[in-house]
């Protein structure tokens, strides 16, 4: 009996010093590659929002606590890239994202950003994507939202997670031009629904700028676009001055490089990654 649980001991991972079970192989990595997106970006304001690195009393309202060591990118497919590869590499993009070879995407706090997680708000980085206006929309615009929130729905749903019941459209078919800009996290969904819209609708010519969500929602304050796309919450001022609608759900996905062994994170552990409190693989 003492022979077997001396084996047992032996066969057992060691501990960390928060009490949770070291994971072999991280050891081999080294210091932590933390890949970010620039400022602006909506995923980044959500993530920070979310995992706790905001700054509080920042004169830059972009601002947060992000290590100042990060690497910048300034798209989810630009980190997914750096992420494949940078062995020692971590990141975030768009759950609809993640899925490209040589990278892994990790649980946090032991859930995955599944679509039923996400939609029931269980995945701890869930968010909603969002149009947002100045005003009173057109009659086109009026008519390419009208499509999003019903037959627009099933594009919706191919990747992400969406908000209504799929539903019947009947377009107006109004000629004229749609100018969105914003979000890169939410440009090439929207780039699915002008497709399908322009079957209803092929009189409609529709321009997507991608910049990132703060530009966008500025566009739209100052009347230099008809609808912005926004990944992020808007500021209490940007309600004040907007109109806004949801029309996706989205999980944010923490992501490595395929090599990683590690699995989960806590949220804890992932704000002391990207803040910089945790430098080294084998402090987990």
């Amino acid at each position: 009996m003492l022979l077997c649980c001396l084996v047992l001991s032996a066969c057992g991972g060691q501990e960390s010093e928060n009490g949770t079970e070291k994971v072999e192989g991280l050891a081999e990595l080294g210091e932590i590659q933390v890949i970010a997106r620039e400022e602006g970006s909506g995923t980044r304001e959500a993530f920070a929002q979310m995992v706790g690195l905001e700054a509080d009393g920042a004169e830059n309202a972009n601002a947060d606590q992000t290590r100042e060591d990060a690497r910048i990118a300034d798209s989810g497919e630009a980190v997914t890239e750096e992420i494949a590869q940078t062995q020692n590499g971590i990141g975030y993009v768009s759950a609809a994202a993640a899925e490209e070879d040589g990278v892994k995407v990790l649980q946090i706090e032991g859930v995955s950003p599944g679509e039923e997680a996400v939609e029931k708000g269980d995945y701890p980085l869930s968010r909603s994507f969002y149009l947002v206006y100045s005003g009173t929309l057109s009659d086109l615009d009026q008519d390419f939202v009208n499509y999003i929130n019903t037959a627009g729905q099933e594009v919706v749903a191919r990747s992400y997670v969406p908000v209504k019941e799929a539903g019947t459209f009947l377009s107006n078919k109004e000629p004229g031009k749609i100018h969105l800009t914003g979000s890169t996290s939410i440009a090439p969904l929207i780039e699915e629904l002008v497709e399908g819209y322009n079957e209803y609708n092929p009189n409609a010519q529709i321009e997507v700028t991608e910049t990132d969500s703060t530009q966008g929602l500025n566009a739209a304050m100052q009347g230099k676009c008809d609808l912005a796309m926004s990944s992020r919450e808007l500021e209490s001022y940007e309600k004040e001055l907007l109109e806004y609608e949801a029309f996706a759900k989205d999980g944010i996905a923490v992501i490595v490089n395929k090599e990683n062994p590690l699995e989960n994170l806590s949220l804890e552990q992932l704000k002391e990654i990207f803040d910089g409190s945790l430098k080294n693989w084998d402090e987990l």
